[in-house]
C-alpha cells in the first residue's frame, strides 16, 4: 500500500490542469499522472545573457536580443549561400542566418518592420555580428530587470509546446510535498546530496546550465534512486524465486537427452556441453532455476534451449519459448520441429498471424502441447497452460520484469532460462539483471571467420561491382540501410531509395522492412533462404536471429549512424555456415575521428564482449553496446557511462536491505516501498506478501 506522502504523485493531472486541447496532448504523449510529468525531463537547458546595449555583445556569446526586422535576402542564384535577414539592434546591423532550402516560413515568423525577441549564439562574419538559426522567444522577458535567462527546454511532441509543458510542471510542483528519505548509503558515499523533491526541482527549475550535466549531484541522486529501485526489485524477485522449490524432473531423462544429442546433424562444442550440463544441474536442484545464457552472436544458444526443453518435457511437463519477433519465433519453431520430429514431441507456434488460434489455445490448456513457441502473444491472459514448468525467454532484454513474472504465473514452480545475444559490459549486466547466474558463450560452432572492411561511400561503385561478381559466383548478400524514409540527412541512403537504385542492376533482388506484413516478410526471407533472391535490401529488421547459413556478405550503409550493438548483431547474420563471411561498413565523408575509431574497433575484433568493454571505454555519451539500442531497462535518470560507479553501491545496499528487512516492514522498509511505487516496481511487493 502506498504511503500517504506519495499518493499525490499518482493523482490524475485533470484534477489540477485546465481541460483543453493541450491537456489531451499531454495525456497522449507524456502521461496521465503527476509523476509522469515530473519524470518528463528537459532535454536541454539554455542560458543566455539578456542584452540591452551594443557593448554587451561578444563573439561566441549566447544572447537574447530584441531586434527590428528590416529586410529578407534570398540567395536565389548563389549555390550553398545562406538565407539572411537584416535586423537592427541599437541602430546597428545584425544578420540572422539560415542554412536551409525551405525558407518560405521565415517571412511569416520574421515579418519585416516588426520587433522580435530571439536567442542564439553570436559570431562574427565579414566584420558583422550574426546569429545562425536563432530561436524565437515567445515568453515575456523583462529587459530592464533581468540580465540572465536560464530556461529548461522540453522535447516538443505533436503540437505540444515546451512552454506549455514547463507551465504544467510548475503547477503540479506546487502540490508536491517533501517525501521522507529512504536513502542511506548514498549519503555515506557522497556529500551535499539533495532530497528527492529538491533534486527534481533542480532539474525542472535550473539556476544554470550545469544542473543537467551528468556529474550534477541532483541528477546523480535521482539516478541512484532509480538504480536502487531496480536492484531492489530484481533482488526481491530473485529471493522469492529461490525460496520456492522447483518441480522434480527425472534424472534418467539424461538417457533420452543423449539420444537427441546423438541425432543432431552436428556435434556440440565443448562450451555448449559445459553450459548444457550447468542448465541440467540447475533443473535438478531443489530451488527453481533462474539462469542467463549470455552468448555472443552465432554461438548456438537456441540448440541448448531446445535440448533443455526436451529434458523437461520428458518429465511430462510443458515448456514455453518466448521470442521478441514473429520472424524469430517462426525460425525457432522450424528448427524445433526439424530436430524433434522423430521424438514424439508436439510443438505449436502461437503468434499474431497463427491460424486456428482457438485450437492451439485448447491444445495448450489441455496439456496436449508439449512445446509452445511464440511472441508476446504467449503472455496474454487467455493463454492457459495445464502443466507449464519451464519458460525460455530469447533476447530476454526485450521483455520486462513484469512480463517475466506473468509468464511464471502461468505455471507452478516454473524454472526460467534467459537467452541474450547482446554482449554487454559487466557493470551493465549487474545494473540490468542483478546477481543472476550467468553462463557465457563465446565459441562459435563453425570455424568460419568474418572479415570486416571499412570503406567510404565514395567507393559505392566499387562495392556494387564487387557484389555483382559475388552474385555471379552464387553468393547471397544482405544490404542494410539505416531507415525507411524521411530525415533529409539520410534520405539518399534509405532502404526504398537504395532498392530503386539497384533493382536495374540486379535481377534477383528484393526489399525487406518492418512496415511489411508478417506474411510478406516471411515469404521474402524464405525466397532468400532457398535462393530465388540473391540480394536483399533491408533495414535492421534482420538484426536478431535470422539464420541464412549460405548468406556470407553484408553491406551496412552509413554504418556510423548505427550503434555498435546493431553493427555486431547485423554482422552476425553472415559467416554462419562453412564459408567465411564479409562485412563492409560504408561511411559518409567527413567522418569524425572518434566515429572512425569506433568503426576500427569493429574491424579489429569479432568478440562482442571485447567490443562491449571497448565501447564503454570510448563513449562520452549516446548508445553503448546493449544499453538503449537493446532495451536494457528503460532508465530515465541513470546512465551507465556517467553513473557507472553507482551500480555496485546500489547492488550492495539492495542486498543489505534484503538481509535486514526482506519483507520491507521496518520504518525504512516502508519508505523503500515508496521508492518502488515511484519507479513503478511495486509489482514485486506482491511477491513479498505472497511469501
Amino acid at each position: 500500500m502506498q504511503n500517504k506522502s506519495i499518493t499525490i504523485l499518482f493523482q490524475n493531472i485533470r484534477s489540477i490542469l485546465p481541460n483543453d486541447q493541450q491537456l489531451k496532448k499531454i495525456e497522449e504523449n507524456i502521461g496521465y499522472k503527476f509523476i509522469d510529468l515530473l519524470f518528463y525531463l528537459p532535454n536541454r537547458v539554455i542560458q543566455h545573457q539578456i542584452c540591452n546595449n551594443w557593448e554587451d555583445l561578444e563573439d561566441q556569446k549566447k544572447v537574447i536580443l530584441k531586434l527590428f526586422i528590416q529586410k529578407h535576402y534570398n540567395p536565389f542564384r548563389i549555390r550553398n549561400a545562406p538565407y539572411k535577414i537584416k535586423t537592427t539592434f541599437c541602430e546597428k546591423t545584425i544578420f540572422l542566418v539560415f542554412f536551409t532550402k525551405k525558407t518560405g516560413y521565415l517571412k511569416k515568423i520574421f515579418p519585416e518592420n516588426t520587433e522580435v525577441v530571439v536567442s542564439g549564439k553570436l559570431d562574427i562574419y565579414a566584420k558583422k555580428y550574426q546569429v545562425t538559426h536563432p530561436n524565437i522567444i515567445d515568453s515575456i522577458i523583462n529587459f530592464d530587470k533581468n540580465k540572465l535567462l536560464v530556461k529548461p527546454i522540453y522535447r516538443q511532441k505533436k503540437g505540444l509546446k515546451s512552454d506549455k509543458i514547463k507551465q504544467s510542471i510548475e503547477t503540479i510542483f506546487k502540490k508536491i510535498p517533501d517525501i521522507s528519505e529512504w536513502n542511506k548509503n548514498l549519503f555515506d558515499n557522497y556529500k551535499n546530496v539533495p532530497n528527492w523533491k529538491k533534486a527534481l526541482e533542480s532539474l525542472h527549475f535550473p539556476i544554470n546550465e550545469s544542473i543537467q550535466k551528468e556529474k550534477s549531484i541532483a541528477l546523480m541522486r535521482l539516478a541512484y534512486d532509480e538504480l536502487l529501485a531496480s536492484q531492489l526489485s530484481l533482488i526481491l524477485v530473485r529471493n522469492s524465486f529461490n525460496k520456492k522449490l522447483g518441480n522434480k524432473y527425472f534424472s534418467s531423462n539424461q538417457l533420452y537427452l543423449n539420444k537427441l544429442i546423438n541425432s543432431l546433424p552436428f556435434q556440440l562444442t565443448e562450451e555448449q556441453k559445459i553450459i548444457l550440463n550447468q542448465v541440467i544441474k540447475d533443473l535438478l536442484k531443489k530451488q527453481r532455476m533462474n539462469r542467463l545464457i549470455h552468448g555472443d552472436v552465432g554461438t548456438g544458444k537456441t540448440i541448448l534451449a531446445l535440448l533443455s526443453a526436451y529434458y523437461v518435457i520428458k518429465s511430462k511437463y510443458q515448456v514455453a519459448i518466448l521470442a521478441p519477433t514473429e520472424l524469430l519465433a517462426k525460425q525457432h519453431y522450424k528448427l524445433a520441429t526439424l530436430l524433434l520430429k522423430n521424438f514424439n514431441i508436439s510443438c505449436f507456434l502461437l503468434v499474431s498471424s497463427s491460424e486456428k488460434k482457438e485450437v492451439i489455445l485448447e491444445k495448450i490448456s489441455e496439456g496436449e502441447a508439449d512445446l509452445v513457441i511464440g511472441t508476446h502473444s504467449l503472455i496474454q491472459e487467455k493463454v492457459k497452460f495445464k502443466n507449464l514448468s519451464f519458460v525460455i525467454i530469447d533476447e530476454q532484454h526485450r521483455f520486462g520484469v513484469e512480463q517475466r513474472l506473468k509468464m511464471r504465473e502461468k505455471g507452478k514452480n516454473v524454472d526460467m532460462l534467459l537467452l541474450s545475444a547482446t554482449p554487454i559490459p559487466r557493470t551493465l549486466m549487474l545494473a540490468a539483471l542483478g546477481d543472476i547466474d550467468v553462463s557465457i558463450m563465446k565459441q562459435r560452432p563453425n570455424k568460419s571467420e568474418i572479415k570486416t572492411i571499412i570503406k567510404s561511400e565514395n567507393n559505392l561503385l566499387e562495392v556494387i561491382s564487387y557484389v555483382k561478381e559475388e552474385i555471379h559466383r552464387g553468393k547471397k548478400i544482405f544490404w542494410v540501410c539505416p531507415m525507411i524514409d524521411q530525415e533529409e540527412e539520410l534520405k539518399k541512403s534509405n532502404v526504398i531509395h537504395r532498392y530503386n537504385s539497384l533493382k536495374n542492376k540486379f535481377k534477383d533482388i528484393a526489399i525487406l522492412h518492418g512496415k511489411m506484413s508478417s506474411d510478406e516478410k516471411n515469404a521474402i526471407i524464405e525466397n532468400f533462404r532457398v535462393g530465388f533472391i540473391k540480394i536483399l535490401i533491408t533495414t535492421v529488421v534482420i538484426e536478431v536471429g535470422i539464420d541464412i547459413p549460405d548468406a556470407n556478405i553484408i553491406i551496412i550503409e552509413q554504418s556510423e549512424t548505427f550503434g555498435l550493438a546493431q553493427i555486431h548483431q547485423l554482422r552476425g547474420r553472415v559467416g554462419r555456415g562453412k564459408e567465411n563471411g564479409t562485412c563492409i561498413l560504408l561511411f559518409k565523408e567527413n567522418l569524425t575521428e572518434s566515429a572512425y575509431e569506433r568503426l576500427l574497433v569493429m574491424k579489429s575484433t569479432n568478440d562482442g564482449f571485447i567490443i562491449a568493454e571497448k565501447d564503454l571505454e570510448m563513449r562520452g555519451g549516446g548508445e553503448v553496446l546493449g544499453v538503449k539500442q537493446y532495451g536494457y531497462e528503460n532508465f530515465i535518470f541513470f546512465d551507465i557511462i556517467h553513473h557507472n560507479s553507482l551500480v555496485k553501491i546500489a547492488n550492495k545496499e539492495a542486498n543489505y536491505i534484503l538481509h535486514k528487512d526482506p519483507t520491507l516492514i521496518s520504518p525504512r522498509g516502508i519508505l523503500l516501498r515508496n521508492l518502488l511505487y515511484i519507479f513503478k516496481k511495486d509489482r514485486v511487493l506482491d511477491l513479498i506478501s505472497a511469501g
